[in-house]
């Protein structure tokens, strides 16, 4: 091989495995959305599929605030976001004013009423269990990349 075959080949490896990388990182927030909106659902007694269709019984209604104000507690993602996210697996259009106008109804609920006082302090144990055991690994985590590939990594 050439030493431009090499750099090519190298540059096709960097992209490779930034892809790979950022493909398993989606893959796993994916799941912790679907784990959430399972477990949130199921607090609720409501179908999780129901939580973000037409569907707007208030006990629906409310279990999709409750999803939507545990998951800004978990990522403090965008309410923009939370709403595209949710349309996304869902097939359904969230607005941001739609979901911030949730999570505030949400917090109303949750100090104005035991029960949701209570789901929330349920939900938020799970969040700070989840946090402990899935995103801080007592196991270093290695990745390998060519020698001629920066890559930075923030930890937060």
């Amino acid at each position: 091989m050439t030493e431009e075959e090499i750099r090519h080949k190298l540059e096709e490896n960097e992209h490779t495995t930034i892809k790979c990388v950022c493909d398993m990182l989606l893959n796993y927030e994916g799941k912790i959305r679907t784990y959430l909106a399972d477990f949130v659902a199921s607090l609720c007694s409501v179908d999780k599929d129901s939580m973000f269709s037409e569907n707007n019984s208030l006990d629906v209604a409310q279990a999709r605030w409750l999803f939507w104000y545990a998951y800004r507690y978990m990522t403090n993602e965008t309410y923009e976001k939370i709403g595209k996210l949710s349309g996304e697996l869902y097939g359904k259009t969230f607005t941001k004013v739609g979901v911030a106008s949730s999570v505030n109804k949400m917090y109303n609920l949750i100090e104005q009423q035991p029960i949701w006082r209570k789901r929330w302090t349920i939900i938020k144990r799970i969040i700070k269990l989840q946090n402990e055991i899935v995103f801080e690994p007592q196991v270093p985590i290695a990745i390998t990349i060519p020698k001629n590939v920066e890559l930075t990594i923030k930890k937060e």
